[in-house]
């Protein structure tokens, strides 16, 4: 029996060994998937995703939205320092005044340090408010310098600094506004937890437990089975795990309470900031400022140091578990050493000719080189950046048209495009595509060499089957630096049903000559279209290029003024009220606001083709009824946009090739909003039957070979000349509308001055050979 005992309990024993180091090895496996699963999704997922969403909230959101709030509120206050300026006469001696001059450096500081927190549309908010703001300084200290000793100018500049604040969606304040909601959005996002990151951290958390159970457990099996009535390494391991899974969980809980704090506080210093506007009380405006100033940086710390003890913490935890295992498996349960003669048996395979050492070194040579070299030859940022001039549904119905054909553009709008182009370009960050009407302006950054030839994107285009007109731009390969995107008709008259009136006086028309940053253009239209049917092509092109004297008294220039001039003294009070009224109509500057056509009910409106409403006004020429007419009719003045290539990276090219592709041509012409300078785009939709009556109208003159087509004047002017001239047709309303009628003298004293600009800013050089290259009448001269 006593052997037969010993047999049986020899083979128990053996049977309980042997469990014992299977259960052993299971432990062990588990527990480090569950701790390695753990610590990783730990310090590599969960951790580094929340404190990358408290970083851009401390860094980014809220002082952008701060920002944005800030700037708003000293543009205000600018604002209202200026015309008290104004109102107690102080203005002829201290200008806007310290205040509104401290307010707008402090407006312009503020841009500067939140620009670097912006990213994607928001930036480009920001980038056109820092141009329009310089537009703004200008017509202040327009209003309260220059013309302190005009009234009627001193409106005019003033009625222009207030468009520039109160636009509806484009003006300073609404895109500020626009910012801090974007900004306060992205807040929102940020503080709310978003799927991945509650997977991540319930994922780490549930990996650490189950690692901490596992390690708790093996000690168990090693104290039961064993004998061992203690497994210090290994219960470290557990007490680690758990401290590890405990203390990060706190912080998470710590830290997401911070971001829904610093988002609700955020919402309350917005809400305040937000409610000041115009006509606001001073002292509303100075408590908002102080809330918004008082508002300070967010209370959130990063967890980059605590990922680094997480780490340390996670590695020695598990370190030291699996050494407890390892001792208790090797000490009780000795096995003999691992038989290794199948990895020298593969090794020798993958070595033993030549061939195969090549390959396995190229193979080392990809695993270690591919991570970063791959990354670096994928292709760039496919977003293309475009500035233009269009905003509101203009530019939405730009950007759906491009993204509709595969490319994505991150496009900024804003009428102050010379103040945003000009700064880019200094500070050496263009954008890849520029789109505007002035090829004058276009001409200057040619010569300075800063534009790329247009060769790639004009792939596949004919310039003499697929364009005529003066659109079509001068120059062969590798000198073509700007092409049209499209065309806009403007020796016409809109006439409005129902509406009648003599066209001799200004009474009958719609006028207005307010524009964000380039008020004046309306009546400058008027002077070319004068001069066009008066003169012709051949004076006004050389007037175009800079080549006529404004002060020859018996030129076209000063025929056209006078005829204007004269015009315009037929009713003194409308005048008055276009010098102040937006090019659109009174209601431009409210929320759907009307038509100008409509609430002024005006029998006729000398504008563009662009200018279609939904009275359902008729065109017609404009010779027969400009000022002095009927007139001859001697060519269309027409005018276009043009794109311009300030970078020749591959996406803005291909960009171009969609734009200028007769497909998206037709497509833009066909939503009916714009009109191709394509000829075959012209021809299918002036000749198709069924088409709008407008658009057939139009394309119809722009078909007329036997008629010349001649650019705008100001638009091929150089930027200097060009403002001038703006300036010079808002002096006269000006005049008209103080003495009733424009004397010659003002008269001579108004066109000595443009010539003098003129004078001043003749180009030279390859300036002057681009100059005199520029295409500005085609036809039949």
């Amino acid at each position: 029996m006593s052997a037969l005992g010993r047999t049986i309990g020899s083979v128990v024993r053996a049977q309980r060994a042997l469990s014992t180091r299977r259960l052993l090895h299971r432990h062990l496996w588990l527990f480090l998937v569950c701790a390695i699963a753990g610590v990783t999704l730990l310090t590599a997922v969960a951790v580094p995703a929340l404190d990358a969403r408290a970083r851009r909230m401390r860094v980014e959101t809220a002082p952008s939205a701060q920002g944005a709030v800030a700037v708003r509120l000293a543009v205000l206050r600018a604002d209202q320092e200026a015309r008290r300026s104004i109102e107690l006469g102080i203005a002829p001696t201290v200008g806007a005044g310290e205040g509104a001059e401290s307010q707008l450096a402090a407006a312009d500081q503020g841009l500067t340090r939140f620009a670097d927190h912006a990213v994607g549309g928001v930036g480009q908010n920001v980038s056109a408010v820092n141009g329009m703001l310089v537009t703004y300084g200008n017509a202040v200290t327009a209003a309260t310098v220059t013309y302190r000793d005009d009234p009627r100018m001193r409106s005019e500049k003033l009625a222009e600094a207030r468009a520039l604040l109160k636009r509806p969606d484009t003006g300073i304040l609404a895109r500020l506004e626009q910012i801090a909601r974007d900004e306060q959005s992205r807040a929102r996002r940020l503080a709310e937890p978003s799927f991945p990151l509650v997977a991540a951290w319930a994922g780490a958390l549930l990996a650490l437990g189950a690692a901490a159970a596992l390690a708790f457990s093996a000690a168990a099996v090693v104290r039961r089975r064993c004998g061992r009535v203690l497994a210090p390494a290994i219960l470290a391991g557990g007490a680690g795990i758990t401290l590890l899974a405990g203390l990060s969980a706190g912080l998470a809980v710590h830290t997401a309470l911070a971001l829904d704090g610093t988002r609700d506080d955020l919402a309350g210093t917005l809400r305040t900031g937000l409610a000041a506007g115009l006509g606001d009380a001073s002292g509303v405006l100075d408590t908002a400022q102080k809330t918004v100033a008082g508002a300070g940086t967010p209370a959130l710390s990063g967890s980059g140091w605590w990922n680094v003890a997480y780490i340390v913490l996670g590695g020695a935890v598990v370190c030291a578990t699996v050494a407890g295992l390892v001792v208790r498996l090797v000490q009780d349960y000795p096995r003999r050493p691992v038989d290794w003669t199948w990895a020298r048996r593969i090794g020798r395979a993958a070595t033993r000719t030549r061939r195969r050492r090549r390959a396995l070194a190229l193979a080392a040579v990809l695993t270690v080189v591919a991570p970063v070299a791959v990354p670096l030859a994928l292709p760039s940022d496919p977003v293309v950046t475009v500035l233009g001039t269009w905003t509101g549904q203009e530019a939405q119905r730009f950007r759906t048209l491009m993204e509709d054909h595969g490319i994505k553009v991150d496009y900024e709008g804003t009428p102050a495009q010379r103040e945003v182009l000009l700064a880019r370009v200094q500070a050496g960050d263009p954008p890849d595509i520029a789109i505007m009407p002035g090829i004058g302006e276009l001409a200057g950054y040619g010569a300075d060499q800063l534009l790329k030839p247009l060769d790639d994107a004009l792939e596949g285009i004919d310039p003499e089957r697929d364009y005529a007109g003066p659109w079509k731009p001068a120059g062969g390969k590798g000198a073509t630096y700007w092409w049209p995107v499209n065309a806009n008709l403007k020796s016409i008259v809109w006439r409005t049903p129902g509406q009648r009136g003599p066209a001799a006086d200004l009474a009958s028309w719609c006028l207005g000559l307010g524009e964000d940053g380039a008020a004046g253009w309306p009546g400058t239209d008027w002077i070319e279209d004068l001069l066009l049917q008066d003169a012709g092509p051949g004076p006004y092109t050389r007037w175009a290029r800079g080549t006529v004297d404004w002060t020859d008294r018996h030129g076209p220039v000063r025929d056209a003024w006078r005829r204007w001039a004269d015009f315009l003294a037929t009713d003194r009070k409308h005048a008055a009220d276009a010098l102040t009224t937006d090019w659109r109509g009174p209601g431009a500057l409210k929320k759907n606001g009307g038509d100008f056509r409509e609430e002024k009910h005006c029998a006729y409106e000398h504008q563009g083709s662009f200018a279609r409403g939904e009275d359902g006004a008729t065109i017609e020429d404009s010779a027969r009824l400009l000022p002095g007419g009927p007139h001859p009719r001697r060519g269309y003045e027409v005018s276009g946009d043009f794109a311009a290539l300030f970078d020749d990276r591959e996406p803005a090219q291909r960009a171009l090739r969609v734009l200028f592709s007769q497909e998206v041509q037709q497509d833009w012409a066909d939503e009916g909003t714009m009109y191709s300078a394509m000829t075959p785009v012209m021809e299918k939709i002036g000749g198709r039957e069924g088409e709008d009556d407008t658009a057939r109208a139009v394309y119809r003159r722009f078909r007329q070979n036997d008629v010349p087509r001649c650019l705008d004047a100001s638009d091929v002017m150089r930027p200097m000349l060009r403002d001038a001239f703006h300036e010079a047709a808002l002096k006269t309303v000006a005049a008209v509308a103080g003495d009733g009628s424009l004397s010659q003298a003002e008269l001579d004293g108004i066109l000595k001055g443009v010539q003098s600009v003129q004078n001043a800013d003749t180009p030279t050089g390859d300036g002057e050979s681009v100059n005199r290259k520029l295409v500005v009448c085609s036809g039949a001269l």
